[in-house]
């Protein structure tokens, strides 16, 4: 394996940081009608190249649930869930294995002053606390990935944790792209934004009837 050598580490970082700063430059200049012709002019190679690009978005900083309204519109609920789900949870991993990769025990997270102990529970909550914390919308998709790669959390209570805690807000944010892309071909379809509204909400009130103990 590749020893994540203090260059390798300055190299990687430095990727990322250039990559940040032209999503942010350039962030205006992709159009949302641009993104529909090219899924109808290349429909077969588009649902990989949405999770390729989906991967790049969860290191940059880019709202999951932003790339799921969008994997709706393109795609519509159902394969839009399948195309969104599998980007959030490769970002997941890419952002986890990254971070890990480039720490390297180098920094040890539980002894931050205030990051320390919330480290500490997630490792002791295992896949349960993933879980919650993928669930709340206020933390940052990205943030969460690398914080859990710096931890000692295991591969698979991190994988599961993220699956389960992605499947609602994934559900709901798809609905809501799909009712945005009817709405704007002039196909408005008030059963679909219905659906989507109350996903949306049952994804914001399951946090609150997570067990107390699994937080």
């Amino acid at each position: 394996m590749l020893r994540p050598t203090p260059w390798l580490r300055a190299t990687l970082l430095a990727t990322l940081a250039v990559a940040l700063a032209a999503a942010i430059i350039f962030r205006r200049q992709v159009h949302p009608e641009w993104l529909a012709d090219v899924v109808d002019d290349y429909p077969a190679i588009m649902p990989a190249a949405f999770v390729i690009v989906h991967v790049a978005a969860s290191l940059l900083f880019v709202p999951r649930n932003f790339m799921a309204v969008v994997a709706g519109g393109l795609f519509g609920a159902t394969w839009g869930g399948v195309v969104s789900l599998t980007g959030a949870m490769a970002g997941a991993m890419t952002g986890f294995w990254v971070a890990r990769w480039v720490n390297a025990d180098l920094l040890r997270v539980e002894d931050l002053p205030r990051v320390g102990p919330l480290i500490v529970r997630a490792e002791r909550g295992g896949w349960r606390f993933v879980m919650v914390t993928r669930l709340l919308p206020a933390l940052p998709h990205a943030l969460v990935n690398y914080v859990y790669g710096l931890s000692a959390i295991s591969t698979r209570d991190y994988a599961l944790g993220s699956l389960l805690g992605f499947v609602p807000q994934t559900i709901a944010f798809v609905k809501l792209g799909e009712a945005g892309a009817s709405a704007a071909s002039g196909a408005f379809n008030t059963e679909t934004l219905a659906w989507a509204c109350a996903l949306l909400l049952a994804s914001f009130v399951i946090p609150k009837l997570i067990p107390r103990r699994w937080q």
